[in-house]
């Protein structure tokens, strides 16, 4: 499935200039080992983070989408997140990011002293822009990144409810 989601989609927006290229000159064998080296790094460093990474399925199919929030990411300031997604070609435009990111939240809500999530999107990506906008998150910075796309960054506050006391 990871194989499969890789499309120029994803590729455009996710990935940092000269991976295409190393991408494309390795053999399917190689894409695939490489693939599994990536998915055993994330799934070894899920307990304690700084990173989580996340599937989404449906009740019929499995991995339409992909989350991680990242405590540890240079697009964010230290203790704050940052989210990226992506979904699978088949499953695009279904809600199925904006549900994965909604539930990433939560578990920073839950399991982290994060107070924010930032979702850092290129200002040409209409779709993941519409997904920032589904899961309220708020426009708050347009800047050019080091590879010279027009970004655009939102925030999402995490907030906690105070506890009670007697």
């Amino acid at each position: 499935m990871d194989l499969e989601a890789k499309d120029n989609e994803q590729i455009n927006w996710l990935w940092e200039p000269g991976q295409r290229e190393l991408w494309e000159a390795m053999n399917s064998q190689a894409q695939r080992q490489h693939a599994f080296r990536v998915l055993e790094l994330a799934a070894q460093s899920f307990g304690a983070g700084p990173k989580w990474c996340f599937a989404v399925d449906t009740e019929i199919d499995r991995y339409v989408a992909y989350v991680d929030c990242d405590l540890a990411n240079r697009n964010a300031p230290a203790g704050q997140a940052n989210i990226a997604y992506s979904v699978h070609p088949a499953h695009r435009g279904r809600g199925y990011a904006s549900g994965g990111v909604r539930l990433a939240v939560e578990f920073l809500r839950e399991q982290t002293l994060a107070t924010k999530a930032h979702i850092l999107v290129d200002a040409e990506n209409v779709t993941s822009l519409r997904v920032a906008r589904s899961v309220g998150a708020h426009e708050v910075e347009r800047f050019i990144n080091e590879y010279g796309h027009r970004m655009i960054r939102h925030i999402i506050p995490i907030t906690r409810l105070k506890s009670r006391t007697a």
